[in-house]
């Protein structure tokens, strides 16, 4: 029997994290836990995308899933809460993503996680406001409750200085123009909006009525909404009304509170110890900081911290073992320790 959905994407990340982490893992990546560890994790075995992508999963429901994919023959277990795929697994999974390619190419939790429900509060409101509006309809109940919400959309649309039908006609130009582009199925999002004469459905609903398995309808909403943010933030000057949406609030994915105040002290010269002392904090948990703060950093000075030398023996040596274990790669590269080796990984996960 060929795999559903949801069994491939759990095949698929258990594959990239090979028996290296625990189950839970994959639970915090898919909750967009804002911890060091899974921030690290979701760089260094490339799940970026996931992150945050099921954000109500539980436990229960995890296990469950391990349970199945173990019972089917798909999953061996190398260890407690450690699994890999079975012979059988490699060759289900090698099948799917032959019809069907993961991530949706759009994806990416990691970058867009932080906007996404705030962008499709507001965008599912104004679509319904515009719709009752340009059809003279003052009486309806709001797909959105949140005050902020209400509020903010009649700022919105009174900063736009446009009739209603100029309002309607330009969010349902820019809309369309970015469902032709996006190459996933309109109907995903489509089906989700409310107008004037229909109310739209809820997630639920729409994956039913497509037929889709409600763990791949959640993936592909998630990517065209990407997708409608990467062309809002990219290219502005072509999509101002869906800009407009989150313009306010378009910045790059933020610090956790803590690493924010470790990042402040290093723009002042501060030394990982310096900073420990000062906060009175673990030099460990600087560390961990300072791996969150490379991540962030496209410019970050990773020779402040580890010689280019040392990086390229690193990262052979993770070449050479096929594994993202530091202990693995710490016997190949003695004079490394472990935070340099953390460090020069996170930056550079997707080439080693």
């Amino acid at each position: 029997m060929a795999l559903s959905y949801s069994e491939a994407l759990f095949l698929y990340c258990f594959k990239k994290i090979k028996d290296e982490r625990t189950i839970y893992s994959l639970f915090h990546l898919f909750q967009g836990k804002k911890s060091s560890q899974t921030i690290q994790d979701a760089h260094l075995y490339n799940l970026t995308p996931f992150f945050q992508a099921f954000p109500f999963l539980t436990r229960q429901e995890l296990e469950s899933k391990v349970i199945s994919l173990q019972n089917k023959g798909l999953l061996i277990q190398k260890a407690p809460e450690h699994f890999i795929l079975s012979d059988k697994g490699e060759r289900e999974l090698s099948l799917f993503v032959t019809r069907r390619p993961m991530p949706p190419r759009y994806l990416d939790g990691w970058k867009y996680h932080h906007l996404t429900s705030l962008f499709w509060q507001r965008l599912s409101l104004l679509v319904q406001v515009a719709s009752n509006l340009v059809h003279q309809k003052r009486q309806f109940i709001p797909v959105q409750n949140k005050q902020e919400t209400l509020d903010w959309v009649k700022d919105y649309i009174r900063r736009q200085n446009l009739s209603r039908e100029e309002l309607g006609h330009g969010i349902f130009k820019e809309l369309s123009h970015c469902l032709i582009q996006c190459e996933g199925e309109p109907a995903v999002l489509v089906r989700r909006l409310t107008g004037h004469d229909r109310i739209g459905l809820t997630s639920i609903q729409a994956a039913d009525e497509l037929e889709m398995e409600h763990v791949h309808y959640r993936l592909e909403f998630l990517n065209i909404v990407h997708f409608i943010l990467h062309k809002a933030v990219e290219t502005p000057g072509c999509f101002p009304l869906l800009d407009g949406i989150i313009r306010d609030i378009e910045k790059p994915v933020p610090f956790t509170l803590s690493t924010e105040k470790t990042y402040q002290l290093i723009k002042k010269g501060y030394t990982p110890g310096q900073i420990a002392q000062v906060r009175n904090l673990k030099l460990s948990t600087i560390e961990d900081h300072i791996v969150e703060i490379a991540l962030h950093l496209k410019d970050f000075d990773l020779e402040a911290y580890v010689p280019k030398s040392k990086q390229e023996r690193i990262l052979q040596a993770a070449q050479n073992t096929s594994a993202k274990k530091l202990k693995q790669i710490r016997d190949q590269v003695a004079d490394a320790n472990y935070f340099e080796i953390r460090l020069v990984m996170a930056k550079n996960g997707d080439k080693s």
